[in-house]
Parts: C-alpha cells; sequence; structure tokens
C-alpha cells in the first residue's frame, strides 16, 4: 500500500470520520474514497490538495511521509484540522470546491466507468491516472495480478490482440487478470511484467512482447521502446520522448517507416510497460550470403586488380 493511502486511512481514523463523513468534505465519493485508501486509484492534485488543508499538513507531506510513523517513533504531533472536521448540522450535500485549473487540462470526472455485466453498486472504481504537475504525484500503484502457482517461477499474464479491448476496460481488475493465460518466463529479472500479442506496428509478425510496468511516467526515458495503452487505440509498440513534465504529453515514434509520429496526452494513457523481451512465432529473415565459390572468384580477381596496379 502506497504512503498517501496510508496517511489519509490514518488521519481520517484518527479524528474520528467515516469514509462517508470525509468524503463529503472532500466532494468526492465514498467509493474513490475507498479507492484511494486501498492504493486502487491516486488521488488527484485538487482532492491532495483539499486533504491537505482539511488535516492541516501539507501536500508533500502526505505523499513523502509516513505519518504515523512519524509521529509514533519521533514524537511529531498530529497534524492539527485547519477546521472543524464534524459540524453540528453538516449538510447533506457537499459544497463544491473552488476550482483549481490544471496546468495541462481541465479536471477529468472522478466517477468510476462501470464494467459491463457489473452492478454499478458492486463495482470497484478503475484507478484514475491524471496529469499532474508535480513529480511526485505522478506515481502509478502496481497493477494487481494473478500469483504465481509455485514461488519459484515467474508466470505473466498474457493479454491476446482479440482480449484487448476487454483488457483496456478491465486491465485494474485482479479477477478479470485471474482469468487470462499466462506465460511461464523463468529467464526474466524481478519486477512487475505483462506479455501482450504484438500489433501490425511490430517488426516480427506474430510475436508476443513482455514489457515491465513503469509506476513513474517522470521516469521514462527518451528513445527507448515501451508498449503505450492508450485510451482508444489499444496496446501500441512506440519509442517514447518523455514531454511530461513540459508539455504534459509523450512523443511516439515508430520503427516503421510508414506510420507517423504522435504526440499524445498522457490523459489518454492508461500504461507505460518499458519492452524487456519478444517471444516470436517465426524465424528472421536469413541474411543473404555469397557461395564460397563466389567468394574466391571475387578473391581471384582482387587479386588480378592489385597484381595489375603493382606494374
Amino acid at each position: 500500500m502506497s504512503i498517501v493511502a496510508n496517511n489519509i486511512k490514518y488521519l481520517r481514523r484518527m479524528n474520528g470520520l467515516t469514509q462517508e463523513q470525509f468524503a463529503r468534505k472532500i466532494s468526492i465519493k465514498r467509493s474513490l474514497l475507498g479507492a484511494y485508501e486501498e492504493s486502487r486509484a491516486n488521488p488527484n492534485l485538487d482532492n491532495l490538495m483539499s486533504i491537505a488543508k482539511i488535516f492541516g499538513t501539507t501536500v508533500d507531506n502526505l505523499i513523502k511521509n509516513d505519518i504515523r510513523r512519524m509521529r509514533e517513533q519521533q514524537g511529531i504531533p498530529l497534524p492539527q484540522p485547519a477546521t472543524q472536521l464534524l459540524e453540528p448540522n453538516e449538510p447533506e450535500a457537499p459544497k463544491p470546491l473552488a476550482a483549481l485549473i490544471d496546468k495541462y487540462y481541465q479536471q477529468p470526472d472522478n466517477s468510476p466507468p462501470a464494467r459491463q455485466g457489473v452492478q454499478a453498486k458492486t463495482t470497484k472504481p478503475t484507478p484514475s491516472f491524471e496529469p499532474q504537475p508535480v513529480d511526485e504525484l505522478f506515481v502509478k500503484p502496481l497493477p494487481p495480478t494473478a500469483a504465481p502457482s509455485k514461488p519459484d517461477e515467474n508466470r505473466v499474464v498474457w493479454v491476446s490482440q482479440q482480449n484487448t479491448a476487454e483488457y483496456m476496460g478491465s486491465y485494474a481488475y485482479e479477477d478479470y487478470l485471474q482469468k487470462l493465460p499466462e506465460l511461464l518466463l523463468p529467464t526474466l529479472p524481478r519486477g512487475r511484467h505483462r506479455a501482450f500479442e504484438a500489433g501490425s506496428d511490430f517488426p516480427v509478425a506474430g510475436a508476443t512482447v513482455v514489457g515491465e510496468f513503469v509506476s513513474n511516467w517522470f521516469d521514462i526515458r527518451d528513445g527507448k521502446h515501451y508498449l503505450v495503452v492508450l485510451h482508444k487505440q489499444g496496446v501500441l509498440y512506440r519509442r517514447v520522448y518523455n514531454h511530461v513534465k513540459t508539455k504534459g504529453t509523450v512523443l511516439l515514434l515508430s520503427d516503421l517507416p510508414d506510420i507517423p509520429a504522435a504526440e499524445v496526452p498522457v490523459k489518454d494513457v492508461l500504461e507505460f510497460w518499458e519492452t524487456r523481451q519478444y517471444i516470436g512465432l517465426s524465424m528472421p529473415e536469413p541474411v543473404a550470403t555469397l557461395p564460397l565459390e563466389k567468394l574466391a572468384m571475387l578473391a581471384a580477381e582482387l587479386q588480378r586488380e592489385i597484381d595489375h596496379l603493382r606494374r
């Protein structure tokens, strides 16, 4: 569980608030607050600032420091709320917070999308990955994945081209990921990996590309290959150039000449996976070589030219 999730839950409980009471204070749904506290979603900048103001602390403190440990081990007093948290006649409907204009985009709707075939009341919220102009906020929780059957096996969830559309709507749900097929890849290093069946933008036809999850999008390295899961376009294999800090975008370049470059807002990106290896279903085309007889003839001809120049 992330530091910010632990801090939100700890401060709420220490101040005697239920999730419903606290959610009304910052004008969000109780289910979204639950997702914050369970690390299934990241608070956006607006909500982080509201939480910090309510508890009399700072955004920096919420995202960097374990407040409970600081208080218990270092004797630092618990932050005091800036205002009274429980009002005698608290209204049912929350008062809207003052709008804070995001540096790059308008604030998106915090309401999580409902999964197809699941009633709204039981739907888990999909993590909300909005671009933020503050470095520390752009860290994503590791995605859930099915546990390996044996501790010494590195099993990787495999997403086929046929399942790509379904994956884009359910990638954050552990019960969905557990139903997907798995690959056993014992040579992979430690990390959180996922395998995707490559499309026509990958140089080797019929390949499966394995990527390592990128939790901090500011760490994307220019010119490296990534699997980019886009909201509407699916899974793309591209070289990525990082403009997150300066423009809130990434530049995507393909190794294939017929695919144009594109600058994509990070609000349209669901996940980044840095490519680690690929598994091909076909062998690479052999490099054309000359037979030994032809090489001998060329060598003899070259020797005759040298002898002629020496005369």
